[in-house]
């Protein structure tokens, strides 16, 4: 079997939530064949994992990431240069299985109809409800004022969730809660959950004892371009900085991340957040922190960054958007507050019993040990791929 992966960025080395999903896929993948995986940016990868290449599209080298040219809220409205050479890569190698990353590569969508593969759309959010979600958030002035504009752009993600949808012959979702989101909006062929993958399952031997949560030593790792996670760096500078300064205690919060956006610097420079760019080697991060702060008020699907706090031993503070379709028990496995300084508060006192927290921390890492190792992750690829009729006839 022959597999094309298209992705925005080269999910090799994965850093962010959306490379380590698409690096997860591609192997998964290359246990049934050989996989090409193309994407937009970043450079070639050096050394990809076995039986899987890496290409650029080349006339997408240098431009403006595809946000800061597209007129459309979600999707990336392709060049013709770019299309036409991703349309060339795809007759060149003649897949049996072609597998696009979200709705802003969905455009790709339209090469199907050309040749014989069948597609898989893998949607890592629902965009159309973050784009909701992200509008729900504005003030009501805002809400307001820009009342024209926020319809036509909640309509568009609507329209292009709904009719990328219909499109593939099977969609991947990340939790349960995205299926019945994407469901919702219309038919769709068939939807499959694809959990997501612990990003480095090396992170499961790191140490577990109560020395580790005595001390208020927070990290957030999150991709550092993207709105819902730049809004969390704003909750944990608002929120839990000044509830953590109150305690009297001494407290560390590191912010570790790809792409940092200068609101990002400034955010981390007015709060004395410690601010990584481009980490490279998380584990060591990780290991060095008792407590992951995730105050996330927007976004959805791979929660990425809640099951690698998790699966290093990190006892996750969360809002419920945060741990969204996981599965998880507030109380049990995590700390739960819609509140960023409620957060802060409940760290605080969990510190004061290390013990309790040790406890959380073993049933977080017991949890996505067993549901998202990469195992689990190969396993649920293969059925999901074997109840799609391959090649395609006619």
């Amino acid at each position: 079997m022959r597999i094309l992966q298209f992705t925005v960025d080269c999910p090799f080395p994965p850093v962010s939530g959306a490379e380590i999903r698409n690096a997860a896929n591609a192997r998964a993948l290359a246990s049934m064949g050989e996989v090409l995986t193309v994407s937009l940016t970043g450079a070639p990868a050096p050394s990809p994992p076995p039986n899987i290449r890496h290409r650029i599209i080349e006339a997408a080298r240098g431009r403006a990431s595809w946000y800061r040219r597209s007129p459309h809220p979600t999707m990336h409205i392709i060049p013709d240069d770019e299309l036409a050479e991703a349309d060339a890569l795809w007759g060149q190698f003649d897949p049996d299985l072609v597998v696009i990353e979200e709705i802003v590569l969905a455009q790709l969508l339209t090469l199907a109809s050309k040749h014989r593969a069948r597609t898989v759309l893998d949607l890592h959010n629902i965009d159309s409800q973050t784009v909701a979600d992200r509008i729900a958030g504005l003030t009501l002035w805002q809400q307001l004022r820009g009342w024209r504009q926020n319809r036509r752009k909640k309509t568009g993600a609507r329209d292009a969730d709904r009719h990328a949808a219909a499109m593939a012959d099977q969609v991947w979702v990340c939790s349960r809660a995205d299926g019945a989101l994407l469901s919702a909006l219309g038919p769709v062929n068939d939807i499959k959950l694809i959990a997501n993958p612990i990003p480095d399952e090396s992170v499961l031997s790191l140490p577990i004892g109560a020395e580790r949560y005595r001390d208020l030593r927070l990290c957030f790792i999150g991709h550092l371009g993207y709105f819902p996670n730049i809004d969390a760096v704003k909750q944990i500078g608002r929120g839990m900085v000044p509830r953590l300064a109150a305690s009297g205690r001494p407290w560390s919060i590191t912010v570790a991340g790809k792409t940092p956006r200068d609101v990002v610097r400034g955010l981390c420079a007015k709060h004395g957040l410690q601010l990584i760019e481009n980490p490279p080697h998380l584990p060591e991060l990780l290991g060095h922190a008792g407590y992951a702060p995730i105050p996330l008020r927007f976004g959805g699907g791979t929660r990425i960054k809640v099951l690698e706090a998790m699966a290093a031993g990190l006892v996750v503070a969360a809002t419920e958007k945060a741990v969204e379709g996981l599965g998880l028990q507030a109380g049990r496995h995590f700390l739960s507050s819609d509140d960023a300084g409620e957060l802060a508060s409940k760290i605080i006192d969990l510190s004061a019993t290390p013990q309790a927290a040790v406890e959380m921390a073993e049933l977080g890492r017991a949890f996505v040990r067993d549901s998202h190792s990469l195992a689990a992750i190969e396993t649920a690829i293969k059925q999901a791929v074997a109840a799609i009729p391959l090649p395609r006839t006619g």
